[in-house]
């Protein structure tokens, strides 16, 4: 539960409602993993104050508020940007809470710099090795309704969603080749240099 809602009830909400919701959601990173997860713990990025990188912020702030536009189109437009934004949303605040933030640390443990409260980031990618999988999987949920958006907006000639929904799967393969892996070594930068 958040602000006294169950999660459920929230997904039922008028589109109108939850558009300005995402843009909130990827300014603020407003929304605990216990939410996601139905737990009551505090997230675990609440322990460790590292902060997303801000061209990443911004790339994802942009892309929420491209789609929001998006669901607004009429017809079938609106309603294939609705899908993914739909399979999108929870996607990007995991990520937000797991996945980014320990490249924060890239800048630092490439300089040689080590601090140990450095340890704190091993929550994040343990989690993140753990998810991994799912995330995977849910990219390819992803990657799906992008592509529908894309033909979709293509065959209605509107070339700026058709833009978004590829720069969206673009997003996706540097996720998966570049932003995780490196999460991930971070991860095993910190563990090996506090096992010294």
């Amino acid at each position: 539960m958040r602000d006294g809602k169950p999660v459920r009830a929230r997904r039922l909400l008028s589109w109108t409602s939850i558009a300005p919701a995402l843009v909130l959601a990827a300014a603020a990173h407003a929304r605990p993993a216990a939410a996601q997860h139905g737990q009551e713990a505090e997230a675990p990025h609440a322990a460790a104050p590292f902060q997303i990188p801000d061209s990443m912020r911004a790339e994802h702030a942009k892309i929420h508020e491209e789609l929001v536009r998006a669901t607004k189109a009429p017809a079938a437009v609106g309603q294939a940007a609705r899908a993914l934004a739909e399979v999108l949303h929870p996607h990007f605040v995991r990520e937000e809470e797991i996945a980014l933030p320990p490249l924060a640390l890239l800048e630092p443990l490439a300089a040689g710099k080590y601090d140990a409260k450095m340890a704190e980031v091993l929550k994040l990618t343990d989690a993140l090795r753990e998810e991994l999988p799912k995330m995977l999987k849910e990219h390819e949920a992803i990657g799906a309704a992008a592509k529908k958006l894309e033909a979709t907006a293509r065959k209605a000639g509107n070339a700026k969603v058709e833009q978004l929904a590829k720069d969206l799967q673009l997003h996706a393969r540097t996720e998966e080749q570049v932003f995780y892996p490196a999460a991930l070594l971070v991860g095993d930068a910190v563990r090996a240099r506090g096992s010294r």
